[in-house]
């Protein structure tokens, strides 16, 4: 019988805690944006890809606030392709919350936020998912963190390994831990 990549994998924090982590993240930015009530001084979502994508849609659909929403890929060697024309107008003035699934050196993190603030937002929040603990690290400061978790190698909600895995509805590792975050 053959190895099923999926039989080697170990559940880290499953679906239900991830969306009761999403739901109080979003609650949390709605109360903190509560005071601004007009299209033109709501928070704008700067969504980081790929991973970030499916935290962002769960984090949006939560929220209480019809929210612009921009995509972007930091990744990118040509950093004057980040944002298009109509976002770098999109967001001069505004408060930018930065979704982004993972953190752990902050390094692109950390080169997303000098390069956004060349457009001149009013302010740039974090709303990270899973800041894996790592001994070297940027010194940012995340906003809105769901999990602590450990620098192992992790899949799923997102995360993927070869381009695959993104669609598991858990964070998932392929070490055992000593146990489960949850």
């Amino acid at each position: 019988m053959t190895d099923k990549p999926l039989d080697r994998l170990n559940n880290l924090i499953d679906a239900e805690h991830l969306r009761k982590a999403v739901v109080e993240m979003a609650q949390r930015i709605d109360e903190d944006y509560a005071a601004q009530d007009s299209p033109d001084s709501e928070p704008i979502m700067v969504v980081v890809l790929k991973g970030g994508f499916i935290f962002a849609a769960d984090l949006l659909t939560c929220m209480n606030r019809p929210i612009p929403v921009i995509f972007v890929a930091p990744r990118l060697p040509d950093w004057k392709a980040l944002l298009s024309e109509a976002d770098k107008e999109l967001i001069k003035g505004r408060d930018l919350i930065v979704v982004d699934l993972l953190l752990d050196s902050g390094l692109s993190q950390n080169r997303l936020c000098k390069a956004l603030k060349a457009y001149n937002p009013s302010s740039i929040k974090l709303a990270i998912l899973l800041h894996k603990t790592v001994a070297e690290t940027e010194d940012l400061a995340i906003d809105y963190l769901g999990f602590e978790v450990p620098d192992v190698r992790l899949v799923g909600y997102g995360l993927d390994e070869g381009q695959r895995f993104r669609g598991l509805s858990g964070i998932y590792t392929w070490w055992n831990t000593e146990k489960n975050i949850l």
